[in-house]
């Protein structure tokens, strides 16, 4: 980590002098040097890495691009695992309006967005706006994939109220599950919604509907759908109505490409449910440690003469 630290610090220094401190490539290493230190628990000191990152973003590319919506999700990762949950809302809430806008309703970022936004929700014990919006995420999926039909949520909960009637529901759950067995669920987002909903529900009580999402979320994984890092909320759910909550979220985020050809690093990263509030080494440190040797290297090519230096940004 250390040598990765300063051979991104050098490779920022060079670039800045070389290209200018607003050159998009800058910015490339700015978020690349965040991520480290993100990884490595500095959250202080990625925070404002990643804020100059989305400060350049909005200048060369404007503050409605896809980038800086995604340079919005980096930054408000970091601030969730700092607690600082009004930020945290502040930039998510930003980042989904930009990919509504830019890319439609039905991009798999909305959806991501969405669920970072809950968690967010969660952790500050906003129990109802996460549930609306973990219903749009499953309502939005299943218009898609059927049209206008009710979505799983809506049988999960007419179960519930059934269950509790006189006339409680014997059908099988096939009658009310037909979602979760012709559905294949195309999108780990989805399924990590659908546990999330069902640990929701149970927290609230509603064990029938919260069954119900469980079991489709189990037959979506089975046809092949096995979400990876999926958000850990029963921990948090667990933990009551108080007023500070130290667990950390287990979620799936990445540090996505940009697209003005850039090479920044796109790592899973991992909200620890163990209470620690620290980030999980994982494998991509591999990718890491390739990424900032490519760059070392067209750079040291770059200087020399032996390969086209980028065009200076003049702004």
């Amino acid at each position: 980590y250390k040598e990765a630290a300063h051979l991104l610090n050098d490779a920022l220094s060079i670039r800045e002098k070389t290209l200018g401190k607003d050159h998009p490539a800058v910015a490339a290493t700015l978020n690349n040097l965040a991520v480290l230190y993100g990884k490595r628990g500095k959250y202080k000191e990625a925070e404002p890495l990643c804020k100059r990152a989305l400060e350049i973003r909005e200048i060369v590319l404007g503050k409605d691009h896809p980038d800086v919506a995604k340079q919005l999700n980096n930054l408000a990762l970091l601030c969730q695992n700092q607690g600082k949950y009004e930020e945290v809302e502040y930039y998510y809430c930003r980042a989904l309006e930009i990919y509504e806008s830019c890319l439609g309703p039905d991009d798999p970022n909305v959806a991501k967005t969405k669920n970072n936004l809950a968690s967010c929700y969660l952790k500050q014990g906003k129990y109802k706006d996460a549930e609306v919006l973990y219903k749009e995420i499953l309502t939005r999926a299943h218009v898609k994939e059927f049209g206008s039909v009710d979505p799983i949520w809506m049988h999960a909960e007419e179960r519930e109220e059934m269950s509790k009637s006189k006339h409680r529901d014997s059908a099988p759950y096939a009658e009310y599950g037909g979602w979760a067995t012709d559905c294949k669920v195309s999108s780990p987002t989805v399924n990590t919604t659908l546990r999330n909903l069902g640990a929701l529900y149970r927290r609230q009580g509603k064990l029938e509907a919260a069954e119900t999402l469980e079991e489709c979320a189990v037959r979506s994984r089975r046809q092949g759908i096995d979400p990876i890092n999926q958000t850990k909320v029963v921990e948090i759910l667990k933990e009551g109505d108080g007023t500070e909550r130290r667990r950390s979220l287990g979620g799936s985020v990445k540090y996505e490409n940009a697209t003005d050809g850039s090479e920044e690093v796109s790592m899973g990263v991992e909200w620890s449910g163990d209470g620690s509030g620290t980030l999980q080494r994982s494998s991509s440190l591999g990718k890491i440690r390739d990424v900032i040797r490519r760059s070392s290297e067209m750079l040291v090519k770059k200087l020399q003469g032996n390969g086209p230096l980028e065009p200076r940004n003049t702004r």
